[in-house]
């Protein structure tokens, strides 16, 4: 390939659907219509049902230990990554009270962007069909190249036409067709925890805009009757390549003043100017004449890792809430951060000729997430800093862990030269998904605050599940023992 389509790829994946977005500038203009939102308005809270946050938190499924999970953008990779932590979890038991538990079923929340929000819709609804049949239906469907060929076919055109019937709307009829099956906010309700946020972005001002009914209440709107496949799709709704998810503002048709969550969003003294956007943001909403209708996007634009909804909830608990974390107050935290984020080889480096416009725009925008995700580790960091230190000055024995699984932490050149190549699309061969899946399940068992968290709580490895040396033979990795007469990884 030339040197302008390499830069044309590089800008086409940065976007992560280069196939789509390329097959859509081909279509009539007619294609861009939007169908009318559809989001139920309510005229008042019922504060203690629909699905929330508070709720899915404050069921004590352990008796113990609180696991937070957080799924990063990246496409299949990030779905396929995430898919072998669950897969891991899955067969890590742990002792509670005497007794061998599934590190999964201690699961209490999944926060998901992007890519990540296939694999924690998934399990959310479906449970253990996730090791069944998501494979199938999603990891190595050809999600993409599906689309494609709906986008060309003429019936899309009139559907496009006459019923408003766009790429974002053929999209979310898809994803029910292969996996969701209409299922709505309702249904995960019912499943009860873990309980699981997706985040999509707020195009107007760049806010993440959390799927929970606690963030629909401030546009009077019941989530509950809601299909998940448009969530999902609005998490992973890459601008220009998919016009945005819309919601209708209802905020004139409930009143919020007495809601709890209301008053504490009202008297939050923000710490900071991050804080003071997401307040301001939030408040916002309940201005219906100015905003009419929210415009929801990707979520990696506004968090790429999902973790800023972990870091809300952390700083906007007080003294009274902080003991009432689930499990009880002496339970251990563990976060597992599943972080798809690709660092691949720069050729610009490689020659002093001016590089083109394909690739400043790759470059400039990778530097802005790589730097946008730093500074969310280091506020994460900061604030579980101050939960432990919340738990010493109280006397509690628990003890917080921050296990990441990242293609970062791989020392191999040539394994970590391979995972930082895929590209953030919606569709990987075969043989890439095989090894993104057995990445996630080498990378959280070698990790070492997961090591540690294991043995606090007297882990061990399922019986039938797959064995190191099994995982070794197939995808060498730099805790595996080195062949004789052989160097360790390079």
């Amino acid at each position: 390939m030339n040197s302008s389509g390499n830069a044309y790829r590089d800008v086409l994946r940065n976007l992560a659907l280069h196939g789509l977005l390329f097959a859509s500038l081909l279509l009539p203009a007619g294609c861009t219509t939007t169908r009318a939102p559809d989001n139920k308005a309510i005229t008042s809270i019922a504060e203690n049902s629909g699905y929330r946050p508070a709720r899915g938190w404050e069921v004590d499924r352990s008796g113990g230990s609180t696991v937070l999970l957080a799924f990063s953008g990246g496409g299949v990779r990030a779905a396929a990554l995430s898919y072998g932590v669950m897969q891991e979890l899955r067969d890590t038991l742990i002792e509670r009270d005497g007794t061998a538990v599934r590190l999964l079923d201690e699961v209490d929340g999944i926060s998901s962007v992007s890519g990540g929000s296939f694999t924690a819709a998934y399990y959310g609804l479906y449970r253990e069909r996730l090791f069944e049949d998501y494979e199938d239906d999603f990891l190595r469907q050809g999600v993409q190249q599906a689309l494609i060929k709906q986008l060309f076919n003429p019936m899309h055109w009139i559907r496009s036409g006459f019923r408003g019937f766009n790429r974002t709307e053929m999209t979310i009829d898809y994803y029910n067709r292969i996996m969701f099956d209409g299922a709505t906010f309702a249904d995960l309700e019912r499943n009860g925890p873990p309980y699981i946020t997706i985040n999509a972005t707020d195009l107007a001002g760049g806010l993440r805009f959390s799927f929970s009914q606690g963030m629909f209440d401030l546009i009077c709107s019941d989530l509950g009757s809601y299909p998940v496949a448009r969530a999902v799709t609005a998490s992973s709704a890459v601008p220009v390549a998919f016009p945005p998810v819309v919601l209708e503002n209802h905020a004139g048709s409930c009143n919020l003043g007495e809601d709890p969550r209301w008053q504490q969003l009202q008297r939050l003294q923000p710490q900071n100017s991050v804080q003071a956007s997401l307040v301001a943001g939030m408040k916002s909403y309940r201005d219906a004449r100015q905003r009419k209708y929210i415009h929801l996007v990707d979520g990696g634009i506004g968090d790429n890792l999902g973790l800023r909804t972990l870091i809300d909830r952390f700083e906007t608990m007080n003294q009274e809430e902080m003991p009432r974390l689930p499990g009880t107050a002496s339970g251990d935290i563990l976060v597992i951060l599943v972080n798809a984020e690709v660092n691949p080889d720069r050729l610009i480096e490689q020659t002093y000729a001016a590089p083109s416009v394909g690739t400043t725009m790759a470059a400039v925008s990778s530097a802005q997430f790589s730097n946008y995700n730093m500074e969310t580790l280091d506020r994460f960091r900061q604030l579980l800093d101050q939960v432990e230190k919340f738990s010493e000055q109280n006397k509690q024995s628990r003890k917080i862990y921050f296990s990441q699984v990242s293609f970062e932490h791989i020392k191999s050149r040539e394994i970590n030269r391979l995972l930082n190549s895929l590209p953030t699309t919606l569709a990987l061969e075969d043989i890439d998904v095989d090894r993104l899946i057995v990445a996630g399940r080498l990378l959280l068992r070698t990790e070492p605050e997961f090591q540690a968290f294991k043995q606090r709580h007297n882990a061990r490895l399922a019986e039938g599940a797959l064995s190191e040396q099994a995982l070794c033979e197939y995808y060498p990795h730099p805790a595996c023992p080195s062949p004789p007469n052989q160097a360790g990884s390079p």
